[in-house]
């Protein structure tokens, strides 16, 4: 009649034992190396004066924010869900040019960093007040090859816009992506709303000047006389014998031309309209590279000790 009992009570201490050692090893196991396929991405921000522009709803909301805020938001919640191990640096675009700010960097262990430097990057970091978005993004696929990285081939590449030109450039003088597509794999990520909407004016500090207006900003592709321009239905000097009045002060997301340019670089189009939208960039197939990281396996023996304490 007792044997049962001795036989479990046995065998309860065994569990335990087994469990404490498991416990014991997962506080004293060390990370491991291993290669896994992580993202790897150079995030390059659009940050001339349209990208101020008030017309931003992320997820439906009824406040709208500048497409910059919007997009900042939402890429600091992206960062929070990248696994550890991940790499992410930033870059910005202005004029027709982009500058890669850093060699990416581990998100875990620089999270604070990351978040830091995107919190200070606006318009006022722009060396041009205009930007030729096509000329931009073959400087950022022309640049991220002779970034420093630890995969092999080269980090992904998000290129965020709204996609506004002023004036939009006509097609004989819209830069053409032969030479540089398939070579950068990668997302175009377009921001803003579908209606022309004004472009809030600011100074150097800040401090909000109105509305931009027609006088301020060039209605023309002056060199493009009697060419197509890179927005379909926009006109060109050379259509009447007067330069019509444009609406280049005003700014919408050109959804278009941003599909027509990352189809000519191979690259997908998404656009920014959820938070997850931008979650679900960064965390991309075409963006991972396979990365040998510090690994923590402590879960396993930690899950494996509750398991013996359950059925103990």
């Amino acid at each position: 009649m007792n044997l049962l009992p001795a036989r479990w009570r046995k065998r309860r201490v065994a569990l335990l034992i087994a469990a404490s050692a498991l416990l014991l090893a997962a506080l004293l196991l060390p990370d491991v190396r291993m290669t896994r396929a992580v993202p790897q991405v150079v995030v390059v921000l659009d940050v001339t004066q349209s990208m101020n522009t008030l017309d931003c709803r992320l997820d439906r909301g009824t406040a709208p924010m500048s497409r910059l805020a919007c997009v900042k938001s939402a890429l600091a919640d992206g960062l929070r869900a990248m696994p550890c191990g991940s790499q992410l640096a930033w870059g910005i675009f202005s004029g027709n040019q982009t500058f890669v700010l850093a060699a990416p960097i581990e998100v875990c262990a620089h999270r604070g960093d990351l978040l830091d430097t995107l919190a200070r990057l606006d318009w006022r970091v722009s060396w041009e007040p205009a930007s030729r978005i096509g000329s931009g993004l073959i400087s950022a696929l022309r640049v991220l090859p002779s970034v420093p990285h630890d995969a092999e081939g080269v980090p992904g590449l998000i290129f965020i816009t709204d996609g506004q030109e002023a004036p939009a450039v006509s097609v004989r003088n819209r830069r053409h992506f032969e030479d540089y597509a398939g070579k950068v794999q990668g997302i175009v990520l377009g921001v803003g709303g579908d209606t022309l909407t004004p472009i809030p004016k600011y100074d150097m500090d800040g401090k909000y000047l109105g509305e931009w207006q027609p006088d301020d900003v060039p209605q023309m592709d002056m060199s493009g006389q009697r060419a197509g321009s890179s927005v379909p239905g926009e006109k060109m000097v050379g259509d009447d014998d007067e330069v019509p009045t444009g609406t280049e002060h005003l700014s919408s997301l050109k959804e278009d031309y941003l599909q027509l340019i990352a189809q000519e670089s191979k690259l997908d189009y998404r656009r920014l309209a959820r938070r997850e939208d931008m979650t679900e960039a960064l965390l991309a197939a075409s963006l991972q590279r396979p990365l040998v990281i510090d690994t923590d396996l402590r879960w396993i023996p930690a899950a494996l000790a509750l398991l013996l304490l359950l059925i103990a």
